[in-house]
């Protein structure tokens, strides 16, 4: 029997940003486009990424082709067949650190985006350094195993980006090579395994977030011993991961020897964890071959352009350290160069009352109709009781681009919202099959295969937004999903593992 549709909220609307949340910074030079004298901005692309950046043509080459070897000695590190990678990543890079600080959380080196508009985005200054390199080859490896592995419970999830921050490079050709043991997790792993930590904490740990980093440094630890160690086995549970099965079961049945539950089994992985860790365990640290370079394209960007990269990272604004003043310039001159700015309509539209907000994203609805983004913001700030509106803003996003996630998903809610949950799953399966991080979007999916009637498929999905919910997000938001896959839990049993190809 058909189930009456149950509604699923849609992500905060990250645009809905008061300007006046922001904290100040006196005393920092205004930005300013090229048309008033400032840098000029270019955008090379790459194979897999696009870069905006205010650096030279040369340098900008340089970084874009360093990324695009990072992206490649991933990729390849975790795969032996790498599958086609999930579209480009995007990274905005400044040739200031001080235009990098504006826009960067405290003592990040470089950081990654994840926005519920723009798609995932990397952030950096315009120098690839020590820092830079650990920052995005671990978030590069959450990036790329979110579409291969079904299930990826935390220790395996931050264990495994972990393991691949040991990217280095070696021989006279400088060829890039994986599985060293950085000196500040194993140094960290060595302090705290036997001490404060054990294996079983972070292999049941549904949280590895604290303020030490220990649970951190003990996940990298647990995955650089399985994959010297324990090569075959570590191979069938992440086969195991990418077909779905439950992640406790995968490990009691690939490793029971070690179940966690069991006190002296868990003591036995401690000890052999121990050994590893303090007597100079021998591992290996392999060579990447890499195809060679794709060519690499160079286009000047408009000072529209310009501002838009820049705007668009506001998007994230409790982030920010920029005063309402300086905003509020170059929003302004953003819209001198083009009054339907997408961004920056936004922007203020989520600082202005309803109606306000409404006319601010139809206007630039009408100059950008070709925009996805502008479709997006608009439905976000359509009333409440105009539903249909609202997706047909979403439908005319969609439209203009098939690959926007956060389109797709929020089209398919509302459709479901509305009973129409055939016309909804396509679009809900296409959503997380181009961003499979996205909570929302699991959640939805989830939400359309059970009002279906496909209940165990339902279970899975939602498994699986419970395994991506970012640690630091809000705890109620969390309980309401781990509820509802409960729920389901209840309604339809384990469902059988998903078929997918190896790792």
């Amino acid at each position: 029997m058909r189930q009456p549709p149950r509604r699923i909220a849609a992500p905060v609307a990250v645009l809905a940003v008061a300007l006046a949340s922001l904290s100040g910074c006196a005393g920092v030079e205004k930005f300013r486009c090229p048309e008033q004298g400032g840098p000029a901005w270019r955008e090379i692309r790459t194979e897999h990424v696009v870069l905006q950046t205010d650096l030279s043509s040369r340098k900008a080459k340089e970084l874009a082709g360093e990324l695009e070897r990072m992206f490649g000695v991933v990729r390849r590190g975790l795969f032996r067949n790498p599958p086609p990678a999930p579209g480009l990543l995007r990274a905005v890079a400044f040739a200031s650190p001080g235009e990098f600080r504006r826009f960067a959380p405290e003592h990040a080196g470089a950081y990654y985006l994840r926005s519920d508009l723009g798609g995932p985005i990397v952030v950096m200054p315009g120098t690839l350094g020590d820092a830079q390199r650990t920052a995005i080859a671990h978030e590069l490896t959450h990036h790329l195993t979110a579409q291969i592995f079904a299930r990826q419970p935390p220790w395996f999830m931050e264990g495994l980006a972990g393991f691949m921050e040991s990217m280095g490079t070696a021989g006279v050709r400088g060829a890039p090579t994986l599985g060293g043991a950085p000196p500040h997790l194993y140094q960290a792993a060595w302090l705290a395994h036997g001490r404060t930590v054990r294996v079983a904490d972070v292999l049941t740990s549904r949280n590895l977030l604290d303020s030490t980093g220990k649970l951190y440094a003990e996940a990298w630890a647990l995955v650089h011993y399985l994959v010297n160690r324990e090569p075959e086995r570590f191979r069938e549970l992440q086969v195991r991961y990418a077909r779905g099965q439950e992640p406790a079961t995968a490990w009691r049945e690939v490793f029971p020897e070690w179940d966690p539950a069991a006190e002296d089994r868990a003591r036995r992985l401690d000890e052999a964890l121990d050994r590893y860790l303090n007597h100079g365990g021998k591992y290996t640290s392999r060579p990447v071959q890499l195809p060679p370079a794709p060519p690499v394209t160079d286009r000047p960007m408009t000072a529209a352009e310009a501002h838009s990269a820049r705007l668009s990272l506001l998007w994230l604004a409790p982030r920010m350290r920029i005063d309402d003043a300086e905003i509020n310039a170059e929003l302004e001159h953003a819209l001198t160069h083009d009054p339907g700015h997408v961004e920056a309509l936004a922007l203020l539209a989520g600082a202005a009352q309803e109606d306000e907000a409404l006319r601010l994203m139809e206007r630039a609805t009408v100059a950008h109709p070709e925009d996805a983004r502008a479709w997006l913001a608009l439905a976000f700030v359509i009333p409440a009781g105009q539903e249909e509106r609202r997706l047909e803003a979403l439908r005319k996003g969609v439209a203009a681009d098939g690959t926007n996630a956060a389109a797709l998903s929020l089209l398919a809610a509302g459709l479901l919202d509305a009973g129409r949950s055939g016309e909804a799953l396509p679009l809900a399966r296409r959503a997380v099959a181009l961003e499979p991080w996205k909570t929302h979007a699991l959640v939805t999916l989830s939400g359309v295969l059970e009002d279906l009637g496909q209940c165990p498929e339902a279970l899975a999905m939602q498994r699986r937004a419970v395994d991506v919910f970012p640690e630091r997000a809000n705890a109620a938001a969390r309980a309401a999903v781990v509820e509802r896959s409960a729920r389901l839990e209840a309604a339809c049993g384990r469902p059988p593992p998903a078929p997918a190809a190896a790792p």
